[in-house]
C-alpha cells in the first residue's frame, strides 16, 4: 500500500514552496506528499486533485484519500466552511482538529478550576451597548476579531471622562468624543464578530508590550512536549508583541529575572511551564478531540501577576529560531510529520 501524506492548506500557487514539507514526509518514510486545498477534495468520490510529490518531483494528480493528513491552512470564512466539512469526513483522518473561535476556546478554558486564576474577563461582543458596559467596568479593553491571528485587527479602547482613545498597531492614536463611542463600536462590529478582553499593563521596563509564547507539540511517540518558550517583546508604542511587526524574542527565565528579580522570575518561569504542560491534555479531554500542537500565549502584568491570554492551534515558530537556533526551529517544523507517522503506524 502506498503511504501518501496529505497536507491541506489555503493556497497552493507553487508546489515547490512545499519542498521542505516533502523532505520531512520522505524522512518519515512516507512514499510521497499531496498538497491540496479544501476545494480540491471530492468527499463523494473519495479522491483529491492536488500537487503530488513523489520520486523527487511534483506533478498534478488525482489520488484516493491519504491515510493521514496535516492541516496547515489559514482560511477565509468561505474556505473555513469547506475545510470544516472536509475535516468532518471520517474517511479523511487528520493529525489534529479545530478548537473553534477564540470565544469557544474561552468557554472551554473557564471550565478548568486550575486555569481560572489565570483567565482575564473575556466575552463576545453582542452589541455596542454591551461593549460600553464592559468598558465602563474595566476602563481599558482589548477588542479582538473572533477568528483573528497574528495580532491583526486588534484595537485597544480606553475610556476617559470626556472622550475615549483608540490604539491600533501601525496607526496614529485617535482621541474621539465620548458621545461617538457607540457609533464607533458599531462600525468595528460591522467588519465581523469580535471579543472584548480586559486590558492589562504588560509593558516591560523598556516600554514595549511583552508576552510569552509556549510551543507545545506531540512528538513521534504521541506524547506532548514543550518544544520551547520565549518572550516576545513588541516595539515601544505598539499594543501587541507580534514579531512580524518588528518585535524581538528572548529567553523566558532571563527576561523575567531581569524584570522581576531572580526569585520571582524563577517562580514565574516555572508556572508558565506548568500551565503550558496542563493545557493540551485538558483541551483534548474537554473537546473530546485530537490535537497535535498549540501556541499558548501568557503575559505578566506590571504587578507580577501571570495571565493566560489565548491558545492558538496553528502557532508560528519564528521564536524557535530566534531563541533556540536554526536546528531547534527545523525540529519544531518536522515534529508534526513524526506524529503523523506515529498515528499511521498505530
Amino acid at each position: 500500500m502506498t503511504k501518501i501524506l496529505g497536507i491541506m492548506t489555503h493556497r497552493v500557487s507553487r508546489p515547490q514552496a512545499f519542498n521542505r514539507h516533502a523532505k520531512s514526509a520522505i524522512a518519515e518514510k512516507f512514499d510521497g506528499l499531496l498538497v491540496y486545498t479544501p476545494k480540491d477534495v471530492s468527499i463523494k468520490r473519495r479522491v483529491i486533485s492536488g500537487s503530488l510529490y513523489r520520486n523527487g518531483s511534483w506533478a498534478r494528480a488525482t489520488v484516493p484519500f491519504p491515510k493521514m493528513n496535516l492541516d496547515i491552512g489559514f482560511y477565509t470564512p468561505e474556505d473555513m466552511h469547506r475545510a470544516t466539512i472536509v475535516k468532518k469526513s471520517s474517511r479523511l483522518p487528520f493529525t489534529a482538529y479545530g478548537l473553534g473561535n477564540k470565544c469557544r476556546i474561552q468557554s472551554h478554558l473557564v471550565q478548568s478550576a486550575y486555569l481560572k486564576p489565570y483567565l482575564l474577563p473575556t466575552e463576545q461582543v453582542k452589541s455596542a451597548e454591551a461593549f460600553i458596559a464592559f468598558l465602563k467596568k474595566h476602563e481599558s479593553v482589548m477588542l479582538k476579531p473572533i477568528n483573528g491571528w497574528g495580532g491583526r485587527g486588534i484595537i485597544r479602547v480606553t475610556l476617559h471622562k470626556e472622550h475615549f482613545t483608540v490604539q491600533r498597531d501601525g496607526k496614529k492614536n485617535q482621541q474621539l468624543p465620548r458621545s461617538g463611542l457607540g457609533g464607533y463600536i458599531r462600525g468595528v462590529l460591522g467588519t465581523g464578530r469580535h471579543l472584548m478582553q480586559k486590558w492589562i499593563d504588560i509593558r516591560g521596563s523598556r516600554g514595549g508590550v511583552f508576552d510569552i509564547r509556549a510551543l507545545v507539540q506531540k512528538n513521534g511517540n504521541g506524547q506532548w512536549q514543550t518544544s520551547g518558550m520565549a518572550v516576545r517583546e513588541g516595539k515601544r508604542g505598539k499594543i501587541t508583541s507580534n514579531i512580524k511587526s518588528g518585535g524581538d524574542a528572548f529567553g523566558v527565565a532571563q527576561y523575567l529575572t531581569k524584570e522581576f528579580g531572580a526569585e520571582k522570575g524563577e517562580k514565574l518561569t516555572e508556572t508558565v511551564a506548568e500551565v503550558a504542560e496542563y493545557i493540551p491534555s485538558f483541551l483534548e479531554k474537554s473537546y473530546k478531540s485530537r490535537l497535535s500542537e498549540l501556541g499558548i500565549d501568557l503575559a505578566v502584568d506590571t504587578s507580577g501577576k501571570l495571565w493566560l491570554i489565548e491558545v492558538n492551534i496553528k502557532p508560528g515558530k519564528t521564536i524557535m529560531k530566534r531563541v533556540y537556533g536554526h536546528k531547534a526551529w527545523e525540529q519544531s517544523l518536522h515534529i508534526g510529520f513524526q506524529y503523523a507517522r506515529q498515528l499511521l503506524e498505530k
